[in-house]
């Protein structure tokens, strides 16, 4: 007899992965797809969206400039207190990952790169069930609006993985790399064993505008629940949004930003946030930038874990990881630096450690005494003895409307080839409820189109820092630019290891997990970086 495959058995098939990420094993055909809505939808909320997907990317940033590794400040002679021996290096996880990542190697920890592989694919599995059995589902003509909400949804979400993997794992979108090697591409639920090349490219977009206008249409169409937590038609239209930025598809980034934009333009306004309690994560009363109830923003807010920025922590939660790497504050291109005097978001997104001063111990509760970093907050992260709520509205990651504003703002820019006034309203509206007596940009601040260009992309990292891969992603679609990142190896010396501009390291290997069992998946060649001391 054929067994029904219930939503409370999360996805049996996806059960079949936890052995192999990319679908090698074969059906035991005893699997009976259900058929109604009600059936689908918690089968495709608890598989199909990205519920570990700040997990997934926390190591990413550290391959960006929105990083780097300091000298904790302390007297070098100081090699041992109270009995407990210095580190004599400062990998934040004790292994080899940190580095790996912050240094660019060619490999990367197979773990790490599995990780984000294996997971999106699994979720376009749960997609691909969904869409697959869309022409025989069972609903009433009263349930076509949750037929075509769920619709919306698996057609988005898989756009969204897709654009994920290509956007790691293959060459930028460029008219001249659209032949290149980009991702496989899986459309159907069926496990498959027969070895599957990658799709260009080209094909791999085509799919991801296929399905994201597919959403767009369904949504339209749609009975849509007021849930944050939810693709919405004002999370679909930023998504198509940043789909079409990313293909430099000025006309479209247009359409589908003031679409998005006529239904949520909100800016969440900083001059009206106490500062005192900015910066603060150890309290639940503390500001956090990304709590899906306060910041009008916010149109879609997913995913969850346990320790957000491990590799970059402040220590709030007892944690040793952020003992190596920080935000970027001491080099001339540093992150902390390209804010205003009066930028209200260096308190808002990050926590300043107490200045250098004489250390009368080594060690203060399991850290040095003595530094001065800068760590990112703009995820609260409260310990469950002092939060009042220590389980709500933690570590999700958030799509915002000041991101569709940047985009179109780039779009305008890029379509007109010079300044344009409606950029500069847009980053006006956006840096007045950032910056404190703020003064409005004109357009004769800046030289040229190129000149406004620049800006924009400093604004966006500067807003958008620490959010997904997003600063990774973008790197990589403005050109590839030089990296340097300094490895300190002991407290006053250090390896320099530079990424080149346009360097093959700006993509990542296929995992192991894959090319083992998928004989036809050719892997990415990424070049060794070796430590200039």
């Amino acid at each position: 007899m054929k067994k029904i495959l219930y939503s409370g058995c999360v996805l049996a098939i996806v059960g079949l992965l936890s052995a192999c990420n990319d679908y090698l094993k074969e059906d035991s055909g005893d699997l009976l797809i259900p058929g109604k809505i009600e059936e689908y939808s918690p089968m495709l909320y608890a598989e199909g969206y990205p519920s570990s997907f700040n997990d997934d990317v926390a190591w990413f940033k550290l391959m960006t400039d929105d990083v780097e590794m300091g000298c904790l400040e302390i007297d070098s002679s100081d090699v041992e207190v109270v009995g407990r021996k210095i580190w004599d290096s400062f990998d934040a996880l004790s292994g080899k990952e940190g580095k790996e990542a912050y240094s660019w190697r060619w490999n990367l920890g197979e773990l790490l790169a599995d990780n984000f592989w294996g997971k999106r694919y699994e979720n376009i599995l749960a997609c691909n069930l969904v869409i697959d059995a869309l022409p025989a589902m069972e609903y009433v003509e009263q349930d076509s609006g949750k037929y075509n909400y769920l619709a919306a949804q698996a057609y988005g979400l898989r756009a969204y993985h897709y654009w994920c993997l290509v956007n790691t794992y293959a060459l930028p979108y460029a008219e001249a790399n659209l032949d290149q090697p980009g991702v496989v591409i899986r459309t159907t639920p069926q496990i498959q064993i027969t070895p599957r090349p990658r799709a260009s490219i080209r094909e791999v977009y085509k799919l991801i505008n296929s399905d994201i206008s597919l959403a767009e249409q369904y949504v339209n169409k749609s009975v849509v629940p007021g849930n944050k937590h939810l693709l919405t038609e004002p999370a679909i239209l930023l998504l198509a949004s940043r789909i079409a930025l990313f293909q430099e598809n000025w006309d479209e980034v247009v359409r589908t930003s003031e679409m998005c934009l006529a239904q949520n333009s909100n800016v969440f306004d900083l001059n009206g946030v106490d500062t005192a309690i900015m910066g603060i994560v150890s309290n639940s009363k503390g500001f956090s930038m990304m709590d899906g109830m306060l910041n009008p923003e916010i149109v879609f807010t997913f995913g969850n874990q346990s320790v957000y920025y491990e590799y970059l922590s402040d220590n709030a939660s007892g944690h040793m990881y952020g003992l190596g790497f920080r935000t970027s504050c001491s080099e001339e291109n540093s992150l902390i630096k390209s804010y205003e005097e009066n930028d209200l978001r260096k308190k808002a997104y990050f926590i300043q450690d107490v200045p250098a001063k004489p250390a009368e111990s080594l060690w203060e509760d399991d850290k040095p005494a003595e530094y001065q970093y800068y760590y990112p907050v703009k995820y609260r992260r409260v310990s469950g003895s002092t939060a009042e709520k220590p389980n709500d509205k933690l570590y999700h990651e958030n799509w915002r409307s000041v991101e569709v504003m940047l985009n179109v703002a780039e779009a305008y820019t890029r379509k007109e080839n010079t300044v344009t006034q409606k950029a500069i309203d847009l980053l006006n509206k956006l840096r007045s409820k950032r910056i404190s007596n703020y003064v409005d940009l004109q357009m004769s601040d800046f030289n040229s189109g190129e000149d406004l260009l620049h800006f924009i992309w400093d604004e966006r990292r500067r807003e958008l820092c620490f959010e997904e891969a997003m600063r990774f992603w973008d790197l990589r679609r403005q050109g590839r630019p030089q990296i340097v990142h300094k490895w300190y190896n002991s407290w006053n010396t250090y390896e320099v290891y530079t990424l080149p501009a346009t360097s093959a390291n700006y993509v990542l290997r296929i995992p192991e997990s894959e090319l083992k069992y998928n004989t036809e998946c050719m892997d990415n060649t990424r070049e060794n970086i070796t430590a200039n001391k």
